[in-house]
């Protein structure tokens, strides 16, 4: 006990009692952290909420220092003080590091390494620049030395605040604050290099602030009562500070170029093509491959999306709105921080999106952001309001109702076989919906992605058509006031939702498809989150490049978190890229067989496929073909079913396999077949079975995006709008949907309106007969735009 006392005077005589305090405080918060799921592990969600306060708490450390040696009264050269400084900063963390390291005997940690890193890029890294900042603000101001110290994160974070509000990208890097990666759904994070070279700025940055102080404190010579004070001048250390500060001053000019700070015109380097349309500015990259009529189609798809939200949500932004279009996910990735994550900032008026084939997915929701903004918070533009607990103003976002809002907007443009509302429907019967209290709130990014959009979507809409859109703008400026907008609290408003869901039809395929697709839980009750979507990614980029690796990689995410079967299927995929075949057929079988995924159709379907496309390779046709039936039985998506159709009938003879046979299962097991010799088989296939639609509307397909108007006979032979098809074989009817869809949109392409009417009308007739209420929604979204089309000429 007396060496302990011994120490802490000790301690205290050199920094003060601030580093004891402190340490409690970060040792506090390190217990706090590991009781709450994704920053319960080292890694770096933990790392970056204790880096947040390390930033203060190492400043003001710092200063103490200054003010210990001060009141000591010995002398002290510069380097001494910031030593002390530095020494006292990291040894508050070493608690909350052992902490961390402890608690991983609790909760499994899937990679120590990569925790440490970050350990050491954030809260070590904050540490010995904030230590060195309030050192130095010790040393330049003498009575208000520890406010400025405590000032200088403060105004750091802040400012890193407001480039994420002003600037386009959606990280931010902080020598404070250090390193905000994005949105949340993009789960894959490890440490990156751009990080560890800002890390590497951040000590030339201190470095220069520590040589200009040298320079005017005598070179940091020792004082008679304390540390070094501004007085004389010393030449040595004004030559190194003079080098050093233009170092520091080149690499915040190139912050850009080098990631750290990514501006506007950062953006408009990198997508020089600049084109306006009446409601639109597009920024491009001219070497994306998009030709100018694909943009002139792209634009068209802006402004007749535009005018759909004008009458959806009764509004419309009072300038045009700035879309950055970027060559691809990594790209944008890249540039501005989210990979296939699609964001708008409403605030400016911008969409962040990256290339895609027309009609553009998602392109709806995300102009209905900005869209909202005129309804919205006047700082944000979403949905934000302060409200009153007594005389306490409380803010409050509704996470919920921006994204559901967006939802609804979209809704006339499903994907797939079920509407947003069975999609709900089906989630409630699987047992997976939260209750929409935590959706619609600010608790909305802590539930899976998935289920909350889907929720909040369906609940917004059902909104929209019940009480129109005057009082979704409404309820969306309050922030969510169910009783002050509809005179009635959210708990009734959710019953009639759930009464009007109950009356959605839902099959059997909808059902699986629900379990599958909402089954995965938020990145918060997640193994391992960050590290095991970080290897899977890794893996995937090296399958075909070096596939050990990809095994090794995937193989170790399977024993982190056995649970999650697709990281199996993965993993077979893997197998198959590095030749080892034998283990991949009995895993995908093994997968097939499990009687715990009896209920997940799409992950079935999987394996029977790969296990089809091994048995293909070796020759095994008929098992190749009961694969495929099986693949076919649990399909719950109508591409799959097409596809597994044409296989059974590549698989049927010979010819076939010689021909669709090898476009649809590849050269070999991991190389599929080239775009132009795809082209070739096609034809060959069609040349030979001339009494089979299926022919013409493979080739079709293959001519449909590079050259529409070539593509258009050919899907007229297959399936006529008017009449019986000619082939003596006609398609069966998922190709005979798709070969319609096809009609509509390569003769719109193609600027044939009336062709594309035509297909879209009948299409619509057959789903009214079927009561299929997505393929009704989408028919007529594409009726609309063609009368949208047909009118701006």
């Amino acid at each position: 006990m007396q060496r302990l006392s011994r120490a802490r005077r000790a301690l205290e005589e050199r920094l003060g009692r601030r580093v004891l305090i402190w340490g409690a405080v970060l040792l506090a918060l390190a217990l706090v952290l590991c009781g709450i799921p994704l920053f319960d592990l080292l890694g770096y969600d933990f790392s970056f909420v204790l880096g947040l306060a390390t930033a203060f708490a190492a400043a003001d450390v710092g200063h103490g220092a200054v003010a210990a040696a001060r009141r000591a009264g010995g002398p002290l050269s510069l380097g001494e003080v910031l030593a002390r400084a530095v020494l006292g900063a990291l040894g508050m963390l070493a608690l909350p590091l052992a902490v961390s390291l402890l608690n991983a005997l609790r909760v499994r940690n899937c990679s120590l390494l990569s925790g440490l890193v970050f350990f050491a890029l954030l809260p070590v890294g904050t540490a010995l620049y904030a230590a060195t900042a309030g050192a130095l603000a010790g040393v330049l101001v003498r009575r208000r030395g520890r406010a400025l110290a405590l000032a200088l994160p403060a105004l750091s974070i802040v400012w890193s605040l407001l480039r994420l509000y002003w600037d386009p990208a959606v990280f931010a890097l902080d020598p404070f604050g250090g390193y905000f990666p994005g949105p949340i759904y993009d789960e894959a994070l490890r440490p990156s290099l751009r990080l560890l070279w800002f890390r590497l700025a951040n000590v030339l940055w201190a470095g220069s602030a520590v040589a200009v102080v040298a320079a005017i404190s005598g070179g940091g010579r020792r004082q008679p009562d304390g540390p070094p004070r501004p007085g004389a001048f010393s030449a040595p250390a004004g030559g190194l500070a003079v080098v050093l500060v233009a170092a520091s001053a080149v690499v915040f000019a190139l912050r850009g170029p080098l990631g750290f700070h990514v501006r506007h015109a950062d953006l408009a380097t990198a997508l020089p093509r600049h084109t306006e349309t009446a409601h639109f500015v597009v920024l491009s990259d001219p070497a994306s491959g998009q030709s100018p009529d694909e943009l002139a189609l792209f634009q068209r798809d802006l402004e007749f999306r535009y005018q759909q939200l004008t009458r959806i949500l009764g509004t419309r932004p009072p300038e045009r709105i700035t879309v950055y279009q970027f060559p691809s996910a990594a790209a944008k990735k890249e540039l501005v921080g989210a990979g296939n994550t699609l964001y708008a900032k409403p605030w400016t008026r911008e969409v962040f999106i990256q290339v895609d084939r027309f009609p553009a997915g998602h392109l709806r929701h995300e102009l209905a952001h900005v869209f909202a903004a005129g309804f919205g918070d006047p700082l944000f533009g979403v949905s934000f309001a302060i409200r009153f607990w007594g005389p306490l103003p409380v803010p409050r976002l509704a996470s919920g109702l921006i994204e559901g809002v967006a939802e609804a907007a979209d809704y006339g443009d499903p994907e797939g076989r079920a509407t947003i509302h069975r999609e709900a429907r089906a989630m409630m019967a699987a047992g997976r919906a939260p209750p929409l209290r935590s959706v619609v709130g600010a608790g909305f990014t802590t539930q899976a992605g998935a289920r909350a959009y889907t929720l909040a979507g369906s609940f917004c809409h059902f909104l929209l058509l019940q009480h129109g859109a005057e009082r979704l703008r409404a309820l969306y400026h309050s922030a969510g006031d169910f009783l002050g907008v509809y005179g009635v609290p959210l708990e009734v408003l959710e019953q009639r939702w759930r009464a009007f869901l109950e009356r959605q039809p839902l099959d059997a395929v909808e059902r699986a498809r629900a379990q599958e697709r909402f089954r995965r839980p938020a990145i918060f009750s997640k193994v391992c989150a960050r590290e095991l979507a970080a290897r899977v990614t890794e893996a995937r980029s090296r399958m075909y490049i070096t596939p050990e690796r990809a095994v090794s990689l995937l193989q170790s995410a399977c024993t982190d978190d056995p649970g999650e079967p697709t990281f199996r299927l993965d993993l077979a995929d893997a197998l198959i890229a590095a030749g080892r075949t034998a283990e991949a057929l009995a895993l995908a079988g093994e997968i097939e067989a499990d009687p715990t995924l009896a209920s997940l159709w799409p992950l079935r379907a999987r394996a029977a496929s790969l296990g089809a496309l091994l048995r293909f390779h070796a020759g095994k046709f008929p098992e190749a073909a009961a694969a495929v039936r099986r693949a076919l039985e649990v399909a719950t998506d109508e591409g799959e079913e097409r596809t597994d159709l044409a296989k059974l009938r590549a698989l049927a003879d010979p010819e076939a396999r010689q021909t669709l046979g090898r476009v649809l299962f590849g050269d070999s097991p991991i190389r599929g077949v080239d775009a132009v010799v795809t082209l070739f088989l096609v034809e060959r296939f069609a040349d030979a079975f001339p009494e089979d639609a299926l022919g013409p509307y493979l080739v079709a397909r293959q001519l449909a995006w590079r050259a529409p108007r070539q593509a258009l006979p050919l899907l007229a032979r297959a399936c006529p709008l008017t009449g019986a098809s000619p082939a003596r074989i006609p398609l069966t009817p998922p190709f005979l949907r798709e070969c319609r869809r096809l009609i509509a949109d390569t003769a719109f392409r193609a600027g044939d309106l009336p062709t594309s009417r035509t297909a879209t009308q009948r299409l619509a007739t057959a789903a009214a007969a079927a009561a299929n209420e997505a393929e009704l929604l989408r028919t007529g979204d594409f009726l609309e735009r063609i009368t949208w089309e047909e009118g701006q000429r």
